[in-house]
């Protein structure tokens, strides 16, 4: 995906190529911070969707990218909207944050074109770097369906570095990110808008203490699949995390085959992340279920609990259990440190939540 300025020779090309092969070991002569947004179906049910199904959950609606040189210092941008093929309308939540709609993406490029234009733009020698893993995943799954045939380069992961430079139990959100910097979001610059969010991540990429560390967080694109080809039981509110998991909807949760009530193993799920838990139930017909809950803050402090549940695989099994070992010593260690237990609360509020829904 680097490689295609015209006029380059193939030593060039070749040259470049083993810049890429090597990354970790050898520093780039700048790094491109990347940023995306994209629009989804209006409706799951709709016909575009059945079209195109899970080969596409996101269509991609801009690129935002800053280059940054290696005094990581901002020294040139770009910002390139993309005309969508197939969810042509824009979803009225995605044009509320991003303030990009039908009029604006009218004479925009389509994907493959504006591929090309943020290749040609890249240059030679570079590593992408982005925010968590979410824009990689909706990236790669656009280049796959839109036939694009050019590799894809490695991209490292700043969210991942700044969370363990940090000691973050939890991935943070680029404005949390921010404020623990004291980074001031400039008024000009709205977030949610790519070039604008590609810029203050790199902000943020420049305040850390050793910023090329970056190279040791590769990041690899993740399925997409749509959330409702699992069994998902409705999601019910609750006052506080306790009562969720105390209540009957969480500790007794019904088979997705026959509906029969299952028992979690060890009666507790484990903690992934503040707004993420999972655990093993088993099914006397149907044996073990994989059960994955989530937890989200609404807008007047209620927690709603949703959950979904699947057939559990041997490795399921095995991951779960590593999972509880490593969560007990984990919450041991921080009750040893602070001299008290892990504030579910606290840690639900300052949670990064994403819905990007990844296949398990």
């Amino acid at each position: 995906m680097g490689n295609r300025r015209a006029g380059g020779s193939e030593r060039r090309r070749r040259r470049n190529r083993s810049n890429i092969k090597i990354l970790g070991r050898l520093r780039p002569l700048h790094y491109i911070v990347v940023d995306l947004e994209w629009n989804q179906p209006m409706s799951f049910d709709s016909s575009v969707f059945r079209q195109v199904g899970d080969r596409l959950v996101f269509e991609m609606i801009q690129i935002g990218a800053v280059k940054v040189d290696d005094k990581y210092q901002v020294v040139d941008s770009i910002s390139i909207p993309i005309r969508p093929q197939y969810y042509v309308k824009i979803h009225p939540r995605i044009r509320k944050m991003t303030q990009l709609g039908a009029e604006e993406l009218a004479d925009a490029p389509t994907f493959l074109d504006a591929m090309a234009q943020f290749t040609a733009w890249c240059g030679e020698e570079y590593t992408l770097l982005t925010w968590g893993c979410d824009d990689i995943s909706v990236w790669k799954q656009n280049m796959d369906f839109f036939g694009c045939t050019e590799p894809m380069p490695p991209i490292c992961d700043i969210q991942r570095l700044f969370s363990d430079v940090n000691g973050c139990r939890d991935r943070k959100g680029l404005k949390v990110a921010m404020e623990m910097l004291g980074i001031e979001p400039d008024a000009a610059r709205y977030f949610h808008n790519a070039l604008h969010d590609a810029y203050y991540t790199a902000l943020v990429f420049a305040r850390l203490p050793q910023p090329e560390d970056v190279l040791k967080y590769p990041q690899k694109p993740r399925p997409l699949i749509h959330t409702d080809k699992r069994e998902r039981a409705g999601g019910e509110t609750f006052g506080t995390v306790n009562e969720a998991f105390a209540s009957d909807f969480a500790r007794v949760p019904r088979c997705p085959v026959c509906g029969k009530k299952m028992k979690l193993e060890d009666g507790a799920y484990v903690r992934q992340a503040a707004d993420k838990y999972i655990s093993i139930a088993k099914c006397p017909q149907h044996g073990n279920m994989l059960i994955r809950v989530r937890l989200r803050l609404e807008s007047d402090g209620q927690k709603r609990l949703t959950m979904t549940a699947a057939k559990a695989s041997p490795s399921n099994l095995a991951y779960v259990h590593t999972k509880r070992l490593q969560m007990t010593q984990r919450d041991a260690a921080y009750e040893e440190k602070y001299g008290k237990p892990v504030d579910l609360e606290a840690e639900l509020e300052k949670a990064d939540r994403t819905s990007m829904p990844f296949e398990e």
